[in-house]
């Protein structure tokens, strides 16, 4: 099969001020709507292009010595974070420090001032952290999935509960919870537990507030 090339634009560039000593990234005029939602004490993952590398030679490389290093002993570039590699795309996991405008301030990283930001996205720790979660994202129902302020609730798929009947409420996994980058997740009892919770709070609202938002549908 023939390789056919595709097309990467940036979205930005990752820049330095030597005077304070400061990284962030300037997003390009166009790209500028795609920031909203993005709040100072984000993480984020940052995608850059690492241009210095993208030559025929370099990107010909499919060994190298782990940072640099001869006595190491030469892996494979996908096991590796070197700038050398097929495509010389590069991952970096940083917080935003402040927004202004159409800067985002940021951790310091190795990147060089003018490497090119080809995506950004925000961090997600049941994505990039994975680790032994309930429900497994094949189950979880993520159509389904609504954002109510910075919590995101999924719920779980409901196929085959035909096969629960021995699974008590303690014990199946119903939900899970995104807050922020943070992951959590529920069990029927729980979340039981958290609507009872919720009602009763909603109950102690100032009746003024209630009566302008009307009884909660259930």
């Amino acid at each position: 099969m023939e390789l056919q090339p595709f097309k990467i634009v940036p979205v930005g560039y990752v820049r330095k001020d030597e005077e304070p000593h400061e990284t962030f990234i300037e997003i390009l005029p166009e790209f500028a709507e795609a920031v909203e939602g993005l709040r100072e004490g984000d993480w984020i993952k940052l995608v850059l292009w690492f241009h210095e590398s993208d030559t025929p030679t370099r990107r010909r490389v499919l060994k190298v010595h782990p940072y640099g290093n001869p006595k190491n002993p030469l892996t494979g570039v996908f096991a590796t974070r070197s700038p050398y590699r097929p495509n010389p795309i590069a991952l970096y996991t940083v917080r935003i420090h402040r927004i202004e405008e159409n800067r985002l301030y940021i951790d310091w990283i190795d990147a060089h001032d003018g490497t090119p930001v080809v995506d950004i996205k925000i961090f997600v720790e049941r994505y990039d952290c994975p680790k032994e979660v309930p429900i497994e994202e094949r189950e979880a129902h993520i159509q389904e999935g609504r954002m109510i302020g910075e919590v995101n609730v999924i719920p779980r798929k409901s196929d085959h509960l035909d096969e629960l009947e021995e699974v008590s409420p303690e014990e199946y996994d119903a939900l899970i919870l995104e807050i922020g980058p943070k992951t959590t997740t529920l069990t029927a009892k729980e979340l039981k537990d958290l609507i009872k919770t919720l009602k009763e709070v909603y109950d102690s609202l100032p009746v003024e507030i209630r009566d302008k938002l009307g009884e909660p549908e259930c």
